[in-house]
């Protein structure tokens, strides 16, 4: 009896290996060939026969995915044997784009003229959008959480643009519109050249896959050659600090974050690299202190009128980098850093680079693009 049951164990697991190994062939396609990507990990894409497939994984699950399309150029049919996903017809001719960086990215593509929608007019700083807005060749469609339906009808996209966001329950009434919306999850990737590496998807919905190839590629160069630079620095690694104090409570970023690797790519000791988090983290002032006081260098963004000086900071006079006049900010209201640097981070690298090793020479501060040395 024994060996009877023994008998049939070994035939169901034989027919379970054959059905195993049937089911994996059949998932391969040799028609599909995989498009590679070095950085970004959110996404896959494959060229297959008559349209590319794009998959997005999920960022808050990466055991799943987050959306599948299939790229269709619109002089082709659209395959009728195609793989369940949402189908975009490229390039792009018409788009409602609802983020800031990614209408500046599309206008740095040579596509602006696709830009059909925009929202968050206010927070637009490219003086091309806000030209062709002034002058109705865009349409204002309003708040990104809440934009007009009646008028994004009207602009009839060939697609929409927008950011995800975690458990956000879907997309409103956009969801019930005729219209493919394009998850736009490059802010999640936690390497800085991984988010970067997106505008090579961006260009394959415009059209502009040269374009961004070199694009991509000479950020990618001048990242590396920084990064590279920063590794031959001789001396001790200056310690960093990021970050203000606000409302209480100091948000730094976590020791996993896009902030902490660029850090280290210039070559400073970031006083919370140890910790796990890939995203912000909320601290209290006195922990901050604690690690902070010590800090070689500071660094922080803020928005205002009015630009920050030491008198304002005077709160934070017994910190090391107060003290030595080691303080630099970025003005985000005057200088248009959330639009160009998610695509550029080699001019950030540049910046954090200039200030974290400016201290052997104070020349290299005056090469500065967004951060600024804090005044009196």
């Amino acid at each position: 009896m024994k060996k009877n049951n023994v008998g049939v164990f070994l035939f169901l697991g034989l027919i379970l290996l054959l059905t195993g190994c049937r089911q994996n062939n059949l998932s391969r396609n040799p028609d599909e060939k995989e498009i590679t990507f070095d950085y970004a990990k959110l996404v896959r894409m494959w060229e297959c026969d008559g349209f590319k497939k794009l998959e997005i994984r999920n960022p808050w699950d990466t055991a799943s995915l987050l959306q599948t399309y299939l790229l269709v150029d619109k002089t082709k049919e659209i395959p009728s044997d195609r793989p369940n996903g949402v189908v975009v017809r490229i390039p792009l001719e018409k788009s409602a784009v609802f983020t800031t960086v990614h209408c500046s990215l599309v206008d740095e593509l040579g596509a602006v003229n696709s830009i059909s929608g925009i929202c968050d007019l206010e927070y637009i700083t490219n003086p091309v959008i806000l030209e062709r807005t002034k002058n109705g060749s865009i349409t204002d469609l309003g708040s990104s959480m809440s934009a007009d339906i009646e008028k994004l009808i009207t602009v009839s996209p060939d697609a929409i643009l927008l950011s995800p966001f975690n458990n956000s329950g879907g997309h409103g009434g956009l969801d019930r519109l005729a219209i493919p919306i394009f998850e736009c999850a490059d802010y999640m990737e936690s390497d800085p050249l991984g988010r970067a590496e997106w505008i090579r998807i961006y260009g394959m919905l415009y059209g502009k896959e040269s374009v961004a190839d070199s694009i991509f590629a000479q950020v990618e160069r001048q990242y590396n050659q920084i990064e590279e630079k920063a590794k031959q620095e001789s001396g001790t690694t200056p310690s960093l600090l990021y970050g203000l104090n606000n409302g209480g409570s100091w948000y730094i970023a976590g020791g996993k974050s896009y902030m902490a690797k660029m850090f280290a790519s210039a070559g400073a000791k970031y006083i919370f690299s140890e910790t796990t988090h890939a995203g912000s983290e909320a601290f209290a002032f006195e922990t901050v202190f604690d690690k902070g006081y010590d800090a070689d260098v500071w660094l922080f963004l803020y928005g205002g009128t009015a630009d920050k000086t030491y008198k304002d900071l005077d709160r934070f006079s017994s910190f090391k980098s107060y003290k030595n006049r080691r303080v630099f900010a970025c003005n985000t209201e005057k200088l248009p850093y959330y639009d160009v640097i998610p695509f550029h981070p080699e001019r950030l690298l540049n910046d954090i680079y200039l200030i974290v090793h400016s201290e052997k020479n104070e020349d290299l501060i005056e090469k500065l693009q967004y951060y600024s040395k804090l005044a009196e």
